[in-house]
């Protein structure tokens, strides 16, 4: 491993400030950008980081190569490759010949500009020249008639009488006298998902008004995969048959033409019982599928009429949670972004959805060497790509072996376990004090937090006589994050088993202090639980429970002074509006 990828700061002072200012020109430092680009929270969902880490949205040879300021060969080539992409699209798209020229003096002085220095990462250039393209163009959707009609051909090939035939032939199928149903449907799920993914590599099909003949397409379609990436895959969906998982995909779709294919793809996928979430770009990005081609593209905006489509940009767990737990419906997301790969500047929802599924597949064929450098994800992933017409490319990345996942189901359970527990207690008469608490909410404050909770807890439980007190605190697991927390504990909150829902007050804090012999240090003074986003979200859930359960009381701060914070950040447990003025 080479010594960038082990970079520790504090060793260089000249090789930091490089580094800073890698990040900082390419607008990818969350502390500069933090309306832009991921909190390090937010980035853990999607990529596994241990031991202060710093993730690149690049390959690790081209980062070695800027860090070490020797990187002018290998991005002049990619930036050559941009400016050709770039100059090809003008001339395509803009027919007038002032504002052709005017647009690519313009983008020439822009891109002169940005490569001149070699720091900038050739995503990051062309996320920000297309976005001066598609501003001074005033064309929100460039080569759309093109991508329309890419789609449309698909389309109708998928109905028509050659692509039928082929696609139902029971060519390929293996039975003999020892073969069940149960090993046919097996066989029949795997040769359709085969044929598809097969069929999706032919370029012609959506190139050509006139799609292949039928016997070109019989040779696609029964061409046999025996890579070990395609048998896992095979594992894969065999245990989702044999009922052994229950799982969610994000897929991640590629271009045009490609994406019915997917969509059929993704249908198959459904009908064995498994979630799908889609994913495409949020913005143009050349032949890429982006948002808005779901919504105004006619052929897809027919063949997405019965999915749910989000244009949240932040939805929450319980939201995100809510869609997938509803009939089996497609849900299709945005990513974003504007490049092929970059989880530095995916979107929330793209982050959650990424955390809530077991297996992510992958169909663009750019940011492979982002992908499959040396870190590693959270969730198992699969890139499946075009090869030459009528091959694929599969590529595996399985998850780190220690990335702690939460499923709903665990999470449930462990719920459900401390509801059991106070069902009891309170069947003995004894009454469910539930405590709310800051925990997280004051920046570099969590050990300090949890000593002032448990401290308190534990001078209530010796002060009141037949309680059972409920500290969250004490049913924390290491790797749980705000998401994995709230959705744990409204399951419990909703129950109906409070008797007493308590909110810390700054007379609890003080007395905190007050019982370890302590003054109440600056960063304390004045605060309780209004000051928690996580505690605002369990006042409004606490006031509607009491609704439905009158007998319960409140004690704390007044309902009124919790309005100050809506929404906890991304995977943790202060407002991140409020972290920035610590």
């Amino acid at each position: 491993m080479s010594e960038v990828l082990r970079y520790v700061k504090g060793q260089d002072p000249d090789r930091d400030a490089w580094l800073t200012n890698f990040f900082t020109e390419n607008h990818l430092a969350y502390e500069t950008f933090p309306d832009m680009v991921a909190s390090p929270e937010q980035l853990k969902f999607i990529v596994h980081l241990e031991d202060e880490q710093i993730y690149y949205p690049c390959s690790d040879e081209l980062f070695s190569a800027i860090i070490e300021k020797r990187a002018d060969t290998v991005l002049t080539s990619a930036y050559i490759g941009i400016w050709t992409r770039l100059e090809k699209l003008v001339h395509e798209v803009i027919v007038d010949p002032f504002k052709q020229r005017y647009l690519l003096s313009l983008l020439t002085i822009k891109y002169n500009h940005d490569t001149s220095h070699k720091v900038q990462l050739p995503g990051r250039i062309e996320k920000r020249l297309l976005g001066i393209f598609t501003t001074i163009s005033e064309i929100d959707r460039p080569l759309a008639v093109e991508r329309e009609r890419e789609n449309k051909r698909v389309a109708a090939f998928l109905q028509s009488e050659t692509f039928e035939k082929a696609y139902n032939s029971p060519e390929g199928l293996e039975i003999t006298e020892t073969t069940t149903l149960t090993d046919i449907d097996l066989q029949l799920h795997l040769l359709r998902l085969r044929r598809l993914l097969l069929l999706s590599s032919v370029r012609p099909i959506w190139r050509q008004d006139t799609p292949p003949d039928g016997d070109y397409i019989r040779k696609v379609m029964n061409t046999p995969l025996e890579t070990p990436e395609w048998q896992w895959l095979c594992n894969w969906v065999q245990d989702v048959i044999a009922g052994r998982r229950r799982p969610c995909i994000l897929w991640v779709g590629g271009r045009s033409g490609e994406i019915v294919f997917d969509l059929a793809i993704l249908r198959i996928l459904m009908k064995i019982g498994i979630k799908v979430i889609l994913a495409v770009k949020q913005d143009f990005y050349y032949h890429r599928v982006s948002f808005v081609d779901i919504l105004e593209d006619p052929t897809l905006d027919d063949l997405f009429e019965d999915s749910d489509i989000v244009s949240d940009s932040k939805i929450s767990k319980n939201q995100l949670l809510r869609y997938l737990d509803s009939d089996n419906r497609l849900l299709v997301i945005s990513d974003g972004t504007r490049e092929p790969f970059n989880p530095l500047l995916t979107s929330v929802t793209y982050a959650r959805a990424f955390k809530e599924a077991d297996l992510v597949v992958y169909r663009n064929p750019g940011g492979r060497e982002n992908i499959f450098n040396h870190f590693q994800f959270t969730r198992d992933l699969i890139s499946i790509i075009p090869g030459d017409d009528g091959a694929i490319d599969i590529m595996l990345k399985l998850h780190h072996p220690n990335a702690v996942r939460f499923s709903r189901a665990a999470l449930r359970r462990k719920a459900e376990a401390l509801i059991d527990m106070v069902e009891a207690e309170k069947a003995q008469g004894k009454t469910i004090i539930f405590y709310s608490a800051i925990v997280g909410s004051i920046p570099g404050q969590l050990k300090t937090a949890k000593e002032v909770l448990n401290v308190f807890v534990e001078h209530l439980r010796g002060s009141l006589h037949d309680v059972v007190i409920i500290n969250p605190g004490e049913h924390f697991i290491e790797g749980m994050d705000a998401d994995d927390i709230m959705y744990m504990w409204e399951i419990f909150q909703r129950s109906g088993y409070i008797d007493i829902w308590r909110f810390q007050s700054v007379d609890d804090i003080v007395k905190s202090f007050e019982l370890m012999g302590k003054k109440v240090p600056p960063e304390w003074t004045g605060k309780d639980a209004t000051y928690s986003t996580g505690c605002t979200k369990e006042m409004e859930i606490a006031m509607q429970i009491q609704k439905l359960y009158p007998e319960m009381q409140l004690i704390g701060p007044p309902y009124e002074k919790f309005q100050r914070r809506k929404e906890y950040g991304v995977g943790k447990l202060y407002d991140r509006t409020l972290a920035g003025s610590e």
